[in-house]
């Protein structure tokens, strides 16, 4: 997490030392702000996020279930975050595959944190929750029950893993985003 809130710092020195809102956005504030409050967000995810990273999910349940739900939202608000970036930056939609683990972490916090009584698919009505004892810094069990179906499915999330595969592509996005200023505006001398 700390590579990405490098990141952050860097895109947000070169909006400040180039004087962006000068050149480019005082004419549109709306867009100003949208940029300003979507730093403002990925930084504020990454202090979350290494807080986690340094001290784990927690012992006692409704700990546990707070900061695992705080967790998963403040990747979900990073995630957003930095599709804004990428929209100010690249003048286009960032579109992570389907099968990534940006996607594959935005979907868990859709089932486990944003929708959990009723997720719609197009299969149909999906009830998730997390049991209390199978949650851990690393790992958690969503059960999951089809309402098409009529049956629980269980599935065991490595968290670890897949936390650690979506910085890494949270990573070359920022990268991306960093290049494309410089690409549009150029490198900036040191003072």
């Amino acid at each position: 997490m700390r590579r990405i809130a490098a990141l952050e710092q860097q895109i947000r020195r070169y909006v400040n030392d180039a004087n962006l809102y000068e050149r480019h956005f005082k004419n549109n504030l709306d867009e100003w702000i949208a940029l300003c409050v979507a730093m403002d967000t990925l930084g504020d995810s990454c202090l979350a996020l290494e807080y986690y990273e340094d001290f784990g999910i927690g012992k006692e349940y409704g700990e546990k279930y707070l900061k695992l739900y705080g967790l998963l939202q403040a990747i979900f608000l990073q995630q957003d975050s930095i599709r804004q970036l990428y929209r100010t930056f690249l003048q286009s939609v960032l579109q992570p595959s389907d099968g990534s683990a940006w996607m594959e972490i935005r979907d868990l916090r859709n089932a486990a944190v944003g929708h959990p009584i009723e997720k719609r698919d197009k299969a149909g009505a999906k009830r998730c929750f997390i049991p209390r004892i199978a949650i851990s810094s690393n790992r958690f069990q969503l059960l999951a029950w089809y309402s098409d179906r009529e049956q629980y499915d269980s599935s065991d999330v490595d968290l670890k893993s897949l936390y650690e595969s979506y910085k890494s592509e949270a990573v070359e996005h920022l990268e991306s985003i960093h290049q494309a200023q410089i690409g549009k505006w150029g490198i900036l001398q040191e003072h």
